[in-house]
């Protein structure tokens, strides 16, 4: 490790955007093909699981480290550190777009939002499928992009570099759809989000002293209050939600900065 050239460390982390990238693209055509919500989900657990198991052993490859020492259990109350930002997160989103016009309404439960145009088997079943792979997913993304992308690179290049690089993989393995508009519009509306949501969880895990339980805690909150809470919101204008987001999370920032 201490004779590695400097570019070596990006090789593991580029290997591990190309292979997501390559499971997307053999589950894409399966996914249109398909008629009903539960195989997607299953699909998508699937997916997730291969990134996590490549992660797994790049970690275990790159760092020559037992994989014992990224799960520490030491740190216990970093995870609730990790709630109460999510729980932060959540309360200021939704008060700032309160405030900036953005009417509240409320959907069916479980809504299966962006799923309605599939069938479904049981709705319990479809529900629990979706919250396994929401919940699976954000272990699966902290464990490969901090855990992994961003220890790897700060060893040589220092945590400002680690936290940019990371965050910029994490945002690109977002397009898993391979659909010109579809991945307009996600740049136009997602990735932002995305980016910032990056920032945050990269810096949270330097400041957690590299504690995978608080950025994992965090992330998960979040995705499933997403998929749990059937509440929408009508913005009072294009891209109001990116102009949220903004100050939202470097509120966030600030408060991790001065408080932990």
């Amino acid at each position: 490790m201490a004779s590695e050239s400097g570019w070596r460390v990006f090789l593991g982390p580029l290997l591990l955007v190309v292979v997501s990238f390559l499971i997307y693209l053999l589950r894409y055509p399966l996914w249109f093909s398909l008629k009903f919500v539960e195989p997607i989900f299953v699909m998508l657990i699937l997916s997730y699981f291969a990134v996590l198991m490549l992660a797994l052993f790049l970690l275990k490859k790159d760092s020559k480290k037992p994989l014992s020492t990224v799960f520490k259990r030491s740190g216990h109350s970093l995870v609730l550190v990790g709630i109460v930002f999510a729980l932060f997160y959540l309360g200021l989103w939704y008060l700032i777009s309160f405030a900036i016009g953005g009417r509240f309404g409320f959907t069916s439960f479980p809504s299966l939002s962006g799923y309605e145009n599939y069938a479904v088997y049981s709705l319990p079943l479809a529900f629990g499928l979706q919250l396994a792979f929401t919940v699976l997913g954000a272990f699966a993304e902290e464990v490969a992009y901090r855990g992994y992308v961003q220890t790897r690179i700060s060893s040589k290049h220092g945590y400002a570099v680690a936290i940019f690089v990371a965050t910029l993989l994490f945002s690109l393995q977002h397009i898993h759809i391979f659909q010109l508009s579809w991945i307009d519009k996600f740049l136009q509306t997602q990735f932002l989000h995305v980016m910032l949501f990056g920032f945050f969880t990269g810096y949270l895990f330097l400041r957690s002293k590299e504690n995978i339980w608080s950025v994992f805690s965090f992330h998960g909150l979040i995705n499933i209050f997403a998929v749990s809470v059937p509440i929408v919101v009508a913005t009072p204008f294009p891209f109001a939600n990116q102009l949220v987001d903004i100050p939202v999370f470097v509120i966030m920032i600030l408060l991790l900065h001065y408080l932990l």
